[in-house]
């Protein structure tokens, strides 16, 4: 079985120039942990996830916050006033790092190998450098997991 034979194709993406109220209600909306962010082309340029936007609310006087590094790139901004904060955009907390993207024609089995080994949520499903698709957990669970053991799961 290959990703796209497992992608989900109607799932929300962004743009850089989304506000960060749109990440939000989509991320809520169709409770997604990352969206990946595009390009006008429809290249993969990025991601939100949940963790960006929580970040916002960490304060950031903190001494122990301000050294971890595993803090999200718009750590930081929380510094700004809220009537600043409603003018951010999905670029300026976007990640361009960290998030996976795989071929539509990878193996599914691959593409469950590298969620678990980089701890993500799902991979984001690309043809010919193009966006077309993301692949999460539930999916591989209840199509590849769930078979092999005889459980009835529902993505």
């Amino acid at each position: 079985m290959i990703a796209s034979e497992l992608m989900q194709t109607d799932a929300p993406t962004l743009s850089p120039d989304d506000s960060i109220q749109r990440a939000a209600e989509l991320l809520t909306t169709y409770e997604h942990s990352n969206l990946p962010v595009l390009d006008e082309d429809g290249s993969v340029i990025g991601a939100v996830g949940e963790y960006d936007l929580l970040a916002l609310a960490l304060p950031t006087a903190a001494t122990e916050l301000s050294r971890l590094s595993y803090l999200p790139r718009c750590y930081g901004l929380r510094n700004l006033s809220d009537d600043e904060l409603q003018d951010l955009t999905v670029h300026d907390i976007m990640r361009t790092e960290g998030y996976v993207t795989v071929e539509e024609d990878e193996l599914a089995a691959q593409a469950a190998l590298l969620i678990m080994r980089r701890h993500q949520p799902q991979v984001f499903v690309t043809a010919d450098g193009k966006y077309v698709g993301r692949l999460c957990r539930k999916v591989i669970i209840s199509q590849l997991v769930n078979p092999t053991l005889g459980v009835a799961c529902h993505p």
